[in-house]
Formats: C-alpha cells, structure tokens, sequence
C-alpha cells in the first residue's frame, strides 16, 4: 500500500519517522516529492495542496491531518464517494485540555485582574474569598471525541460542567444538553465558555451577544473551535462593557493573524498562534495505522465522518 503525506506539520522528520516504524511495509511519499499521475491509496492531510487537481483511480481514503475536517468536506475536489477518516490522536486530545484547564485555572484565579495590578505596581487586597473549583460553572460547545474529551478532564478535575451538541450525548460526570433549546441551558450563568464546534454554516457566529449575556457577567471565553465561530465586534463591545471578563484565541478568521489586529493588543485577550492541540507523531502514526490496517482488511474505517456509513458527531 503507498500513503501519501500531504501535511506541513506531517513534512518534519518525527511524523516521517514515527509513520515508517509503526508501519514498515508501507511506502510513504511526501507529496511535493510525488511525481505527477503517481498511483496512491490514501491521502494524508488536513487541506488538499493547492497543485492538487484530482484524485487518482487509485484512491481510497483521505485522513485528516487535524482537529477539524470542514477544510477537506467542503472542498469539491474530493469526489463524494471517496471517505473521510478524522485523527484520533490521545496526546492531542490532552494537549487541548491542559489548555483548556490553563484557561479554567486563569478565570478562578481572577488572571486578568491580576495582571492588571500587576503592570500598574497596584497591592489590591482580595475583594472576596478565592473561589473553589466547585464554585466556577463552565460550558462546553461541541462533543466530538476532542470535546468530550475536555469536557471529561475538566469534570475529573473538579469543575462542574455542562455540555452541548447537536445530538443528544451521555458522558459520565458532565451534565449534557443538545438541539436548539440545550444551548442557551447550557451557556446559561457559566463562568467559563469553552467552544469546540466544527465549522458548519449553522455555526458561524454563533460567539456573538446574544450568547455572551447568557453567561455570568465577566466570564470568560475560549474559542478552540474555529474562527468563523466568533463574532469579534460583538467579543470587542463584550470586553470594553465587562460583560466578558476576557477571552482566550488559538484559532482566528484569518491566519496568520494581521500584525495590524486588535486582538493583539488587547490587554484582556490571550491569544496563541493555532497550537492549543497539535497532532503528535506516535498518536498520528497509531491512528493512520489504524486506517490503513482497516483498507487492507476491508472492514469499517475507524473515525469515518464521510463515506460508507459515516458516525455523527456533535
């Protein structure tokens, strides 16, 4: 079988060699060394390269190189018969969580106003006791196996959490709701608000006001979704009226984002370049393994999202 790695990240020596030891009978090629008609049976990438023209004869999947595969189900040069495989990557999935947990550490600890004193040399005694984990509600949008797996960490470590998504879902030790009428139960008085949602047209702009004053006033928000999912002149009007206490970004409309952008410089956002959860080389190389083992056997593909009888996720 030839795999064809089709991935910036996926390019650097660690993948390469993390793919070629856990599956030594195949033949791996990267793609701007691939010469032009070459014959392949799966695609490893998170968006097609931009020479991509079309899929030859012999393709029989692509992998998804990343947390989301909106990028590769819309584009119309995969034909729709050809199936879509998601990763299925344990470190990434904890590299979320902790990131998730540093945001939930961050609002219980009341950062932003510490921050604040800070730069301006002001001891402020504490105005209330410290809170409690217990005490600080957070939300989580999206329960895919990347949502889920956060919003169980964030239960496990002692906070109290809600969870929404499309379908109803049942997860031990998070209070879970779905459909139109879950979201506003689910977002309502959370201290926290933590996205994970695809990027879908019914989602765009979803993070606008009418969301954000569901919350507790100065809660915060962290979009670890996609950027269409954030209205930023709602998140802006937001912050300068202390209804959001402040908001961490990892991903953004546009990317890399502008030098010129306000999120920059604003003192109650932190943001970081996409890198809340990077695919690791053993997890990847365990999870193309996993797809490549199922197409020699021809049994079900695991983390289908299109193809064949595709599993739906929130």
């Amino acid at each position: 079988m030839r795999v064809v790695i089709a991935d910036l990240l996926a390019y650097s020596d660690a993948f390469v060699a993390a793919f070629r030891a856990r599956m030594p009978d195949v033949d791996f090629a990267v793609w701007p060394e691939l010469r032009r008609g070459s014959d392949y049976e799966l695609l490893v990438a998170w968006l097609l390269p931009a020479d991509f023209q079309s899929a030859p004869p012999s393709l029989r999947a692509i992998f998804c190189f990343g947390s989301g595969t909106d990028g590769l189900l819309g584009d119309p040069r995969i034909p729709g018969h050809i199936p879509v495989v998601r990763l299925r990557d344990e470190g990434q999935a904890d590299q979320l969580l902790d990131y998730a947990l540093y945001a939930a550490f961050a609002r219980l600890n009341d950062d932003f106003a510490a921050r604040r004193d800070q730069a301006a040399a002001h001891w402020r005694c504490a105005a209330r006791p410290n809170l409690s984990r217990a005490s600080l509600s957070i939300a989580v949008l999206g329960l895919g196996p990347l949502g889920a797996h956060v919003a169980q960490g964030l239960a496990a470590a002692g906070f109290p959490v809600r969870a929404w998504s499309r379908s109803p879902r049942d997860l031990p030790g998070v209070r879970c709701l779905h459909g139109p009428a879950g979201l506003g139960d689910c977002v309502d008085g959370a201290d926290l608000l933590i996205n994970l949602l695809p990027s879908r047209p019914e989602t765009r702009d979803i993070l606008t006001t009418s969301l954000f004053y569901r919350l507790a006033p100065g809660a915060c928000l962290v979009n670890l979704g996609r950027g269409d999912h954030l209205d930023e002149d709602a998140l802006r009007e937001a912050l300068r009226s202390g209804r959001l206490g402040g908001a961490f970004l990892d991903v953004f409309r546009s990317e890399p984002l502008p030098a010129t952008h306000w999120f920059w410089r604003h003192e109650r956002v932190r943001l970081t370049p996409h890198r809340a959860g990077l695919p690791t080389p053993r997890g990847a190389a365990a999870s193309v393994a996993a797809v490549v083992d199922a197409l020699k056997a021809g049994q079900a593909l695991p983390g289908l999202v299109r193809g064949g009888s595709a599993e739906k996720y929130a």
